[in-house]
Formats: structure tokens, C-alpha cells, sequence
């Protein structure tokens, strides 16, 4: 096992892209990155530090580095590629989509579709493409929108959501999850509001659950490959989201499972991951049975030291056989109100099926060893390095 702090903490869902070919916006900036400033740190330059620029309109979110890239001989060069950010909320000054370069100059400002997530560089039909979501966020930390694919020219080449009914009406997709898979469909979360018996909860039998959904769509015909709703699969005692005084009513119905992450492997089965019951599920990609879950109250597998997570994100196999694997997620370790340890983490996983047991490979730390409430992400680089970012 080895310890890592983060060398970039980011305080918003972030992505490299390093395959697509971009067109470099062509700005004079009318200020410069910040290094350790702490002005930037204590608010003196304002609530929601941005950059300006004297040919352009665009008002990013500014940058402060607070680790310097380590430059000495032998040390490990950084992934090459553009960063992918997305910042929102009262703090940003725009929001939206913005790609960078690694020295936190912009690169281009997708500003233009507002309110922005699952914001990364995809491979459809063969070419690289940008995906974004765009919506309406709710307070309850789910959403309600349409996800975008743009070509290399920044071009809308598809619009599309949820294809599903639900008891309320329809479905529209969430934005914690947007991705192609190799055969050229679309994986996506969704909530829809259902009835459900919550006495099990102390809560009435005519409840009502803001229930999590998977969907696989075919972008061209916009009918659904496979749906996936986890009430029919996963018992709402299984999570650990508080009930409260909720789940009376469709306007307060009870999100026991908040499902956050998608990936369908190469034997067509799906991981996901549910930050209400601090666990990640692997799903038969036909039945949509759980295989096996990982973490939370009834896990499939045996914890190592240090492997334990609650209320994560981002869920990514990194290698899969049928032996042995290694998994990538960020362990949140808490959410607003309550934490279950002192500081988030990336964290490097190995997983074996044959003892059916998790290792801790590695952990990556923040800087400033905080809790991370809302969101997170951990990516391996081509090169072997990692990207986190949080919330």
C-alpha cells in the first residue's frame, strides 16, 4: 500500500481529455494563474475568484496551485492532455463547461449550455466527442435533464435522455452519469418518484422513493437497450441515508439507494455504485441480478485494511479478469451533516474473486485532509499517475 497526496486538489467534477484535437480559443488573458495565494484561500479576492479577459467575454473560475509540479530529475512527468472542468453553484461567477490547459489557461468555454456535469471526452463511432449533461440540478443532489455529444468543431451531433415512464410521468436523465459504451450506446442514472411500502423504515406503507435507474439507449433510434431499477433488486434496509420525515409524499419521497456511477465491462455486465448504501453492486447485464456487492451491509467480499468507503463516487474497473481486478473510486467518507472518517480519498483497489476479498493498493489524500460532501473522482493516466478531483 502507498499514501499519496493529491497533486491537484480540485474542487470540481474534473476529467482529462487527451484524445480530442481542440481548437484554441484565441484570448489575451487579463490576469494570471495564482500559486499558494492566500488571498485566493481566505476570500479576499471575492467569493468566486475568476479570470478576465480583454478580447472575450468569458469569466472562468480563476486558479490557485497548491502544489508545485515536482520538476527534478527521475521524477514522474505529468499526463499530458487538456483538463475538463465544470464548476457550479453561488460561489462561480460562470458556470458551465470549460476545458484548460495544465497551466490553468483557457482553453474553451462551453459556458453557452449553462449548468453543466458529466463533462469528459468519449469515443463514438470511432472519433473523439465531447459529452455534457445539462438540466436542472435539484437541491437533493439529483437532476433532471438531457446529456449533448459535440464533434471535434464543438457540433451538436446527438441530444438525448431517459427513455422511460415513470409513475409520475417521464423520466429524464440525471447528471452524475454520461457515457458511450464501445458498441456506441449511451449509459445514464436517472430518478423517478415510486410508491413503496416504508414501514420496514418506521415510515407509512404508502410511501413513496425517489428510486434509482441505469438505462442503456441506442443514441440513433432513442430506444432503450437495458433498464435497470434498483427497488426491484436492493432492499431499502440495506442503505444508510436517514429516512427523517420523508417518504410521505411524491414531493418528499425518500432517496434510500442514489445511485452515482455506471461502467459496463467487456462480459456486458454493469458496476455501479450506491452512495446511500456505501456499497458498489455488480449486475448481470441480462437479469440485472446483483452478482456481488462490495462494501455496505451485506458485502460479497472481505474488507482489507483500509478498503472500507461510504457515500463514494465514481466506481471504475481499471484492469477485469475472472480472477483478479483493480477498481478505482473516490471514498467521500461523509456528506453534509455527518462523516465517517477525517478526510476523503481516492482510492486504488484490488479485488479477488478467487478468496473474494479487497486489497488497499493505494490512497490518495487531499492536501488539506478535508471531507469532500458532495461529489469526487479518481482517473488513471496513460502514464500511470492519477487525477482526483472533488467536491
Amino acid at each position: 500500500m502507498s499514501v499519496s497526496s493529491f497533486t491537484r486538489f480540485f474542487c470540481s467534477s474534473v476529467s482529462f481529455g487527451v484524445a480530442l484535437c481542440l481548437s484554441l480559443l484565441l484570448t489575451v488573458r487579463g490576469d494570471s494563474v495564482l500559486f499558494r495565494s492566500n488571498e485566493y484561500s481566505t476570500g479576499a479576492l471575492g467569493f468566486g475568484p475568476y479570470q478576465s479577459f480583454f478580447s472575450a467575454d468569458f469569466t472562468p473560475a480563476e486558479w490557485n496551485f497548491v502544489v508545485p509540479v515536482n520538476e527534478s530529475a527521475g521524477a514522474p512527468s505529468l499526463s499530458s492532455g487538456y483538463i475538463f472542468s465544470a464548476p457550479r453553484g453561488a460561489s462561480v461567477v460562470q458556470q458551465g463547461a470549460a476545458i484548460y490547459d495544465q497551466a490553468g489557461s483557457l482553453v474553451w468555454d462551453g459556458s453557452v449550455y449553462g449548468q453543466t456535469l458529466a463533462f469528459s471526452v468519449v469515443t463514438y463511432l470511432g472519433e473523439p466527442h465531447i459529452i455534457l449533461w445539462t438540466g436542472t440540478a435539484n437541491a437533493s443532489g439529483v437532476g433532471s435533464g438531457y446529456n449533448i455529444l459535440l464533434d471535434s468543431s464543438y457540433e451538436v451531433v446527438a441530444n438525448f435522455t431517459v427513455n422511460l415512464e415513470g409513475p409520475t410521468g417521464p423520466t429524464l436523465a440525471d447528471f452524475h452519469e454520461a457515457q458511450i459504451t464501445t458498441n456506441n450506446t449511451a449509459l445514464m442514472t436517472a430518478y423517478q418518484a415510486s410508491p413503496y411500502d416504508l414501514s420496514p423504515l418506521d415510515g407509512p406503507t404508502d410511501g413513496w422513493i425517489l428510486d434509482s435507474v441505469m438505462q442503456e439507449l441506442n443514441i440513433t433510434s432513442n430506444e432503450p437497450i437495458f433498464t435497470w431499477i434498483a427497488s426491484e433488486h436492493v432492499n431499502a434496509t440495506e442503505c444508510y441515508n436517514t429516512f427523517g420525515t420523508g417518504g410521505g409524499s411524491v414531493a418528499e419521497a425518500f432517496d434510500y439507494f442514489h445511485i452515482n456511477s455506471i461502467e459496463k465491462d467487456s462480459y456486458g455486465n454493469y458496476l455501479i455504485s450506491s452512495r446511500h448504501c456505501w456499497a458498489v453492486y455488480y449486475l448481470d447485464g441480462t437479469s440485472g441480478d446483483v452478482i456481488w456487492s462490495m462494501g455496505g451491509k451485506n458485502s460479497s467480499f472481505t474488507m482489507g485494511n483500509g478498503t472500507s468507503f461510504s457515500w463514494q463516487h465514481h466506481a471504475r474497473w481499471v484492469d477485469l479478469n475472472e480472477t483478479y481486478a483493480t477498481m478505482t473510486l473516490f471514498d467521500n467518507a461523509g456528506e453534509f451533516g455527518q462523516q465517517q472518517e477525517s478526510m476523503s480519498r481516492g482510492l486504488y483497489l484490488g479485488v479477488d474473486f478467487t478468496n473474494m476479498n479487497v486489497e488497499l493498493l493505494m490512497e490518495f489524500v487531499p492536501h488539506n485532509a478535508s471531507i469532500s460532501q458532495s461529489q469526487g473522482s479518481v482517473q488513471i493516466q496513460p502514464n500511470g499517475n492519477f487525477l482526483v478531483g472533488c467536491v
